[in-house]
């Protein structure tokens, strides 16, 4: 058993649970997980942990995530990608011109509702959405708030528009370009969507499955890398009671001063450097102690 993150480049054309099952056969490792799913046709960055770094994903920070997509006016699917039929088709979009085209997308930016997808995992009476969609059963989706920080028109060239979106987590691309073409009084259909950010994870450090196999784990970012989190260690003599799980107070690290607030999630590490836990700032009977929470020795 080994522990460790891959920030992997998911290729278009396989879901993420079907990359991670190839990369738990590649790696002969069980225990993996991922920091957020990409759609089957969708590429970019995905985060995956192995082993003992499984524990770390409840900490990584994929608030905001940051796409490439390319619309297509004219058309739309019950998917609202090119994996579904057309359920749509018009040429509304001949008269537009840039500006309009401009005017409409840049609106988006900011905080909104959202109607999410019918082809998506959210959950309905028990159900998948996808698993209804599948089955030609359309249901009401309650609309829930995202936030657009930033988008940025790349290039329009009609019915074709490319931009680049910074996002919340939970916003659906696939719902903005349904929403652009609303805008528009046409129809739109994504074409393109290239994950470039996801959290700490980002399209330029991201590796492929092709050197995962040639590498193998020594590729693998340790479990600690990723996390946005501070850094303290313990004095060697206390290093059992980290290992064992047991509260730690202020006199037990190196550091003279330990500024978290109560309530926060720092890095353990011993004084060789090694990783030890994820560790919190707590307060019990007006006592400020610090508790290891995943222990990864």
């Amino acid at each position: 058993m080994f522990n460790g993150t891959a920030n992997i480049l998911k290729p278009p054309g396989i879901s993420s649970f079907a990359l991670i099952k190839s990369l738990r056969w590649l790696l002969d490792e069980k225990k993996a997980g991922h920091t957020g799913t990409l759609d089957p046709a969708a590429a970019g960055v995905l985060g995956v942990c192995f082993g003992k770094a499984t524990k770390t994903i409840p900490f990584l920070d994929d608030s905001r995530k940051e796409y490439i997509c390319e619309l297509k006016l004219g058309s739309r699917t019950d998917s609202l990608d090119l994996e579904g039929e057309v359920i749509r088709e018009d040429l509304q979009w001949n008269h537009l011109s840039a500006e309009e085209v401009e005017t409409a997308v840049m609106s988006f930016k900011g905080k909104q509702q959202q109607v999410p997808p019918m082809y998506s995992a959210l959950h309905y009476q028990g159900k998948r959405l996808y698993q209804l969609a599948r089955r030609g059963i359309v249901v009401e989706r309650e609309s829930r708030e995202v936030e657009i920080f930033d988008l940025e028109l790349l290039e329009i060239n009609l019915p074709l528009i490319r931009f680049r979106a910074e996002v919340s987590r939970g916003t659906y691309i696939r719902s903005l370009v349904r929403d652009i073409g609303d805008k528009l009084n046409t129809n739109a259909v994504m074409t393109f969507l290239l994950r470039t950010k996801s959290g700490p994870f980002k399209l330029e450090d991201s590796i492929s499955y092709e050197e995962i196999e040639n590498q193998g784990e020594k590729i693998l970012l340790k479990s600690y890398e990723p996390l946005n989190l501070p850094r303290y260690t313990i004095k060697d003599e206390e290093y059992q009671r980290a290992e064992n799980g047991n509260y730690l107070i202020k006199e037990n690290f190196v550091e003279s001063d330990i500024e978290l607030a109560v309530g926060e999630y720092f890095l353990l590490f011993s004084e060789s450097g090694k990783f030890l836990a994820i560790s919190q700032h707590q307060l019990e009977d007006d006592y400020h102690i610090y508790q290891p929470h995943k222990v990864f020795i």
